[in-house]
């Protein structure tokens, strides 16, 4: 149990390493490779960032245990609107300037609606996930097009970012990051599910809650940085983005590698509670261009809820099961 715990941990350290690495090495060679400092933004540093939940997600997949994949990506969802963001601006409220967030929150909307129309039927099949990638490359189309309409901004040269002799040590340090962010994921699912067993929680409360928040610690690390330099807004922006690859990018991966098992808890409490923390982010700010503490208060009071029920859930069935096993005896 000890020892679980502690590869556990270890796992989360390895994928929050990993991934700064992964994240610090991909933006470098794809700027020595002359890509546009727009399309690095918009596309290749989202995807980085999403990493640990998406490497997760599809090594659960790969090995059978598909309900950790999705509950691994709505619970990172659920993790970052409500918890990240609900601390972050209850210190420091943010404020939303330009179009840029009220889009990306449309488009958060509309994509969530899509995938809980696609699991209703109880399963993210093949074709579902092909077509939420498809979202994404579309996705990744907008969120260029608008950078690149919005800063205009021009290609940066080799030589202004890195010189040749740096290659060699920024393509070891990518290799690392990749190493430790499969690492780690292995050793979190695999004792995350030895966890479970051992105290009787279920995969998917166990990849809604810890899993979900470990793999949410990059999200958490950016937007705290974020507060303390002062760009907030930032902050909730890089989250709305996360959370629109969690949907695209995270189930979509996922469910290429194998249909993905949607449960009835997902229906009737994960998706609604998700559905309910974006509808709280996004409204509000398309009046009043800001994230206020009330909003953070509401969302921070709906994840210590929704954590309270879903663990609350698992005991009165725990209770339930012990019960009848008495009167059947």
């Amino acid at each position: 149990m000890i020892i679980a715990l502690l590869l556990f941990c270890l796992g989360l350290v390895l994928i929050v390493k990993g991934g700064d690495l992964f994240i610090d090495s991909s933006i470098n060679i794809a700027r020595s490779y002359h890509l546009p400092e727009i399309f690095i933004g918009a596309t290749i540093v989202s995807i980085a960032t999403t990493a640990p939940e998406g490497i997760v997600s599809i090594t659960a997949a790969a090995t059978g245990h598909t309900t950790m994949s999705i509950g691994n990506a709505i619970g990172s969802t659920i993790c970052n609107t409500g918890l990240i963001l609900g601390i972050t601006n209850l210190i420091v409220p943010s404020r939303i300037k330009g179009r840029f967030f009220k889009v990306k929150s449309i488009v958060l909307l509309f994509f969530f609606i899509v995938l809980s129309f696609l699991a209703y039927d109880g399963w993210i099949a093949k074709s579902d996930a092909l077509m939420l990638v498809m979202l994404l490359l579309g996705y990744m189309v907008l969120d260029t097009l608008i950078l690149r309409y919005k800063n205009n901004q021009n290609v940066r040269s080799d030589k202004e970012v890195l010189g040749l002799g740096d290659k060699p040590k920024i393509l070891f340090f990518f290799c690392i990051g990749i190493f430790c962010i499969i690492g780690g994921s292995n050793l979190l699912i695999d004792n995350g599910i030895y966890l479970a067993k051992f105290i009787g929680v279920p995969e998917s409360v166990i990849s809604l809650s810890l899993i979900a928040f470990g793999t949410s610690l990059p999200e958490l690390t950016t937007a705290l940085v974020a507060l303390k330099k002062g760009h907030t807004a930032l902050s909730a922006g890089n989250i709305v983005g996360a959370n629109i690859l969690n949907i695209t990018f995270v189930i979509g991966s996922s469910g290429m590698v194998a249909p993905l098992i949607i449960e009835e808890q997902n229906l009737v409490l994960d998706f609604p509670v998700a559905f309910l923390m974006i509808l709280t982010l996004s409204v509000p700010c398309f009046f009043k261009n800001k994230i206020s503490r009330l909003q953070a208060i509401i969302l921070l009071g709906i994840y210590v809820t929704y954590i309270t029920t879903l663990y609350n859930i698992y005991i009165y069935n725990a209770y339930k099961r012990i019960y009848a096993g008495i009167n059947f005896r």
